[in-house]
């Protein structure tokens, strides 16, 4: 098989008439030259199947025009959209972007960091367990490496996320409004999600401030799976709550398969809902009543905030609108199998 040379500068300098260092300046000072100029240089390097060498324009700049995005999943559609969001605003500033994932581990964590940092991105977004004991955020913060989180809130460092806690309190504002008063909140284990934490601590302030029982935490072996024996045990106990609130979608999906396992139907027996707002819940029957954080936005926002750091003019920290979905996986307590129209937004 033969090889084919990859074509050179200096040949595009030579079939365009011009000097080589006026062809560099076309990929990377195009601002340089003029558009007639620029024009007839990259398409003649079209023409002949050219493409510049951005590993050695990196080592000349200092610059990889690489960004970093260290996420727990891409098997939660909601880190899938933060993602495309970080990836399309990366894009239009001329970036492009190195994923990684976590599993929610916080010693796999540290090492995708490192190895992000490795393969030297201009800086990072990304979700960690908890920021306020992450060895990863110091070890980024000694590298001088600017990074955003997205989803975790931080009084420390500069994030986008939706108000966590007040955002739950919101969903326990509207169970009551359909009549609950006994709620149980269901997670994946704490320790390994921040975000889980202050969800938790918001369903259990609004229910005190509106004088509910204190709502029971059940907490699952993962983020995402429902244990049938602990929901089981649950629904057992000598007050078993009549809405169940899971720390995010895909968990609440998994929370209503087991339930049916048990004979239990929602909503007939037991409303559920969930944390996301993730586009498939509209979509399944019943519909799952959720709060929705805007993923795309937020990936979008945390790239924003990251490019400005990178320009020298800093970043900040937002806090952007979370909604509530009133699907149909909530009833009222007192006509389960009928939606009011009040308990729908």
């Amino acid at each position: 098989m033969s090889f084919t040379p990859r074509p050179s500068l200096v040949q595009i300098a030579e079939q365009t008439g011009v000097s080589p260092a006026t062809v560099s300046r076309a990929f990377n000072r195009p601002e340089m030259l003029s558009d007639a100029t620029r024009k007839r240089i990259l398409a003649t390097a079209k023409r002949l199947g050219f493409r510049p060498n951005r590993i050695g324009s990196s080592l000349r700049s200092g610059s990889t025009k690489t960004l970093g995005l260290l996420l727990p999943t891409m098997s939660n559609p909601v880190f899938a959209a933060c993602f495309e969001g970080a990836e399309a605003r990366a894009l239009e500033a001329g970036y492009s972007v190195m994923l990684a994932t976590t599993g929610y581990d916080s010693q796999r964590e540290r090492t995708a960091a490192r190895s992000l940092l490795d393969h030297r991105v201009d800086g990072l977004i990304l979700t960690v367990s908890d920021p306020s004991t992450s060895a990863t955020l110091d070890e980024l913060t000694a590298s001088d490496v600017p990074f955003v989180l997205a989803y975790n809130e931080s009084d420390s460092h500069p994030f986008v996320s939706v108000d966590n806690h007040a955002a739950a309190g919101d969903m326990v504002e509207y169970l009551v409004a359909c009549g609950h008063r006994q709620l149980a909140m269901i997670s994946g284990p704490l320790d390994a999600s921040d975000r889980a934490s202050k969800r938790l601590d918001g369903v259990l302030d609004r229910a005190a401030t509106l004088g509910l029982p204190a709502p029971i935490h059940v907490s699952m072996p993962q983020h995402t799976a429902a244990d049938r024996g602990r929901l089981k045990s649950l629904m057992a106990s000598p007050e078993p709550p009549t809405a169940l609130f899971c720390s995010n979608d895909l968990l609440a999906t998994a929370v209503i398969a087991e339930l049916s396992s048990l004979s239990l139907r929602v909503p007939r027996d037991l409303s559920v809902c969930g944390f996301d707002g993730m586009a498939f819940g509209a979509l399944m029957v019943p519909s799952l009543a959720s709060v929705h954080q805007p993923s795309f936005e937020i990936g979008s926002q945390a790239c924003q905030e990251l490019l400005s750091a990178l320009g020298g003019e800093g970043s900040r920290s937002l806090r952007l609108p979370h909604r509530l979905f009133g699907g149909d996986t909530v009833a009222s307590l007192s006509h389960q199998a009928v939606q009011p129209s009040h308990c729908h937004s």
